[in-house]
C-alpha cells in the first residue's frame, strides 16, 4: 500500500509558478567613433612639431620589433596623443585645437556630419594622432624579415568618440 498511499490521496501536487518574465534592459546609446584627417595641416606645421613627441617607439630595433609581432604595422617617428577641441568660425568652418594652439581643421566634405555631432552634445571625445610623415613598417618577405624606412605626407587624424541613442521599438 506505501506504492499507492500518493496515487490515492485527495493533497494536490504543488505545482511551480514560472517567474515573471524580465525584459532585459537596453542600453540607451551605443559608442561610435568616427576618424577625419585634417585640412590645412601645412600651414600648421611649426605649432604641430611643438606639441608632436619623438615616438619611443620607432627607436625598436628589427629584432625587438619582430618579438613583439608588430609586421605590417606603420611606425611614425612623431605622435601626437592628446584630447582636441572644436570651433566653429564664422564661414563654418570647423578648426580643431591641441593645447589651445590650432592644428588643422575639418575638411569641408566633413563639416556638416561633424557640426551635427558637436550640436547633439554626445561627444565623449577627440583624440588626435600623427598618420604621416617618416615611419618605419617590418614585413616578411619569405626569406625573413626586413624594416623599410618611408615616408607618407604628413597629416593628423582625429578621432571622435561618441554616444549614439537607440530608438525603442514599439
Amino acid at each position: 500500500m506505501g506504492l499507492f498511499k500518493n496515487l490515492f490521496s485527495s493533497k494536490k501536487p504543488e505545482t511551480q509558478t514560472p517567474p515573471p518574465q524580465v525584459e532585459p534592459v537596453k542600453p540607451k546609446g551605443i559608442i561610435k567613433t568616427q576618424r577625419h584627417k585634417l585640412d590645412n595641416v601645412e600651414t600648421h606645421m611649426k605649432e604641430i612639431m611643438e606639441l608632436a613627441e619623438k615616438n619611443e617607439d620607432y627607436k625598436l630595433s628589427k629584432k625587438v620589433l619582430i618579438e613583439e609581432g608588430r609586421e605590417d604595422e606603420k611606425i611614425y617617428e612623431y605622435e601626437l596623443s592628446e584630447t582636441a577641441t572644436f570651433c566653429i568660425g564664422g564661414g563654418g568652418e570647423i578648426q580643431v585645437f591641441v593645447r589651445d594652439t590650432h592644428i588643422g581643421d575639418i575638411k569641408k566634405g566633413s563639416r556638416a556630419k561633424v557640426k551635427k555631432l558637436i550640436e547633439s552634445g554626445t561627444i565623449k571625445s577627440i583624440c588626435t594622432e600623427i598618420s604621416g610623415g617618416d615611419y618605419k613598417k617590418l614585413h616578411d618577405t619569405g626569406d625573413g624579415y626586413v624594416l623599410d624606412e618611408l615616408e607618407d605626407a604628413f597629416s593628423i587624424t582625429i578621432e571622435i568618440t561618441y554616444r549614439e541613442a537607440i530608438e525603442k521599438e514599439n
